[in-house]
């Protein structure tokens, strides 16, 4: 990854080779390559802080996009994907956002799984991780990890973040379909409980049309059948 400095200035010059492994690193194969020379399409690159993550999240909901918001802050990478304006997935590198963590903390998973569910994520992506677990299990993991990726938006003093065009394509269960403006006031609500710290009345804000989802209940059947046979698959190939 670059330096803040480099990237600066490759986000200032907006150099298409350049900034493409940059792409790359953070979307995968997600989003198509659409730009000239089999390159990923930019639309816009800029500086981001907290003070815009709203308008950034709204941005994607006006231009009906088909594509990622990607926001850059130093070694850490997070890409929010829509589809018509709708946000139908996150994709983070930050390691209490994978879902194996996502998980833990919502009590869906027990630590040995956690743990296996970021191995796996880390390897082979977040698509494989989830479907070590029932699809009511993954859902509300994947969802509760978007709420937590676009709120940590709202916690960042200086990034970088690029617009690129493209419509996603996830590997995952199923696509979320999410209003960026319920993420953007849900990310507001953090904030201000952070930064207030019950000392002062939250400001009022509009009230989202909905909210983080509830906690799916532990099962012992977390990890499906089929996801074992894979797991057995590999293990004798491995062996």
């Amino acid at each position: 990854m670059a330096s803040s400095d480099e990237l600066s200035y490759l986000l200032k010059r907006a150099i298409p080779d350049a900034l493409d492994p940059i792409v790359r690193r953070a979307v995968g194969t997600a989003i198509p390559r659409l730009g000239e020379g089999g390159r990923y399409r930019i639309l816009h690159t800029g500086g981001f802080s907290s003070r815009v993550a709203a308008d950034l999240l709204a941005f994607g909901r006006n231009q009906k996009l088909d594509g990622a918001l990607i926001l850059i802050d130093a070694d850490v990478h997070r890409a929010i994907y829509y589809r018509g304006g709708r946000v139908v997935g996150v994709e983070s590198n930050v390691l209490f956002e994978r879902l194996g963590r996502v998980l833990l903390r919502g009590h869906a998973v027990d630590e040995g799984l956690s743990a296996d569910l970021v191995d796996r994520e880390e390897r082979q992506g977040v698509a494989a991780a989830a479907a070590l677990v029932i699809p009511e299990v993954a859902h509300w993991g994947l969802e509760t990890r978007a709420w937590d990726v676009t709120a940590a938006l709202f916690f960042i003093h200086g990034g970088h973040y690029l617009i690129v065009d493209g419509t996603p394509e996830l590997a995952t269960l199923d696509a979320l379909d999410l209003s960026p403006m319920d993420l953007a006031l849900e990310g507001l609500r953090r904030y201000d409980e952070w930064r207030r710290r019950g000392t002062e009345p939250l400001p009022e804000r509009p009230a989202p049309s909905k909210r983080p989802p509830e906690a799916p209940r532990k099962t012992r059947a977390t990890i499906t059948s089929a996801a074992v046979d894979q797991l057995m698959r590999e293990l004798r190939e491995e062996s």
